[in-house]
């Protein structure tokens, strides 16, 4: 079943959701992901939720939903989530989970946030990713009740090692994976390595394409058009044969600064096969010039409907 996230469909901010769902149709495409309950409603309003509910019915498509950004240790960051509870960010995401599974949505997704929250001084990484295992371990009740599990996305900020970790604490139940393997080039790990590590709890899969290319300090993640880059999709379908798949139209180029002793000392976790993996993609791609526009996404769309929707 392929779909698309919301904001990689073109024109994506003007769309109201009854719009990004016959926009997804059109495409023939079979699901739609919502970067947010807000998305479908900006009020949170039960009837218009059951309305888009209804509209996906009657279109003949699955949809689902992002949480957002959820970080209890950043509350910063979810600001949006904390607004659904009245200021409070555990009640907003615990309110946002129930309004979800009430539409059938049992699979809401986040992230856990940027890519500095990683080097964040004020608060440490561990302490983060352990507010975030405190929070479901205390929602377990709600999740089990309502029948529904929280997916953590690999988004730029942290490793699957770190995800499975993270899973193993809190039971596979409660804490999926939303698997974006061109995100895992930004923690130095090797998308069909990274996907055989989160392949047991892997609910979804984001596809886009990336290459990396050599710059002063480092390597520099740039995106690729569907079949273009450096990623191996055909043994990373082969891990995930069972995930839902989401077309991504990623936009953000991210430094890695590989060589600086003080960046890889945070980083312990990398395994030199895999950095060694990543390295050798910039070596293939060499000093050619970018050939693709970093900053219109939507145009790699066609390229990955051919490739998907064949």
């Amino acid at each position: 079943m392929i779909g698309i996230i919301k904001s990689s469909l073109p024109d994506a901010k003007n769309l109201t959701a009854i719009e990004a769902l016959r926009a997804t149709a059109e495409q023939g495409l079979k699901s739609l992901l919502f970067n947010s309950l807000y998305d479908m409603s900006p009020t949170l309003d039960p009837a218009e939720l059951k309305a888009v509910r209804a509209e996906a019915d009657r279109l003949g498509l699955f949809i689902s939903a992002s949480l957002g950004v959820f970080n209890p240790a950043l509350p910063f960051r979810g600001q949006k989530i904390a607004e659904a509870g009245n200021g409070d960010i555990e009640a907003g995401a615990r309110r946002l989970i129930e309004l979800a599974a009430d539409i059938g949505i049992h699979d809401l997704f986040f992230v856990t946030g940027m890519i500095e929250e990683r080097f964040e001084t004020k608060v440490t990484w561990q302490a983060q990713r352990d507010a975030v295992v405190d929070f479901i371990q205390r929602c377990a009740p709600l999740l089990r009740e309502r029948g529904s599990c929280l997916l953590i996305k690999t988004h730029e900020e942290i490793t699957t090692s770190e995800i499975v970790e993270m899973i193993e604490r809190v039971g596979a139940d409660l804490l999926g994976v939303a698997y974006d393997p061109v995100n895992v080039l930004c923690r130095m790990e090797d998308p069909v390595e990274a996907a055989r590590r989160v392949a047991p709890y892997a609910a979804q899969v984001h596809v886009d394409d990336a290459i990396v290319r050599f710059q002063d300090g480092g390597i520099r993640r740039f995106l690729a058009p569907l079949g273009e880059g450096e990623l191996d999709w055909n043994a990373i379908f082969a891990l995930l044969p069972k995930a839902n798949v989401w077309i991504e139209m990623h936009s953000g180029q991210f430094a890695m600064p590989v060589f600086d002793p003080e960046w890889l000392r945070k980083q312990p976790g990398i395994a030199l096969t895999e950095y060694a993996s990543v390295l050798a993609m910039a070596v293939r791609f060499g000093d050619r010039d970018m050939p693709w526009d970093q900053t219109r996404p939507a145009d790699r769309l066609p390229q990955a409907y051919k490739a998907l929707l064949k």
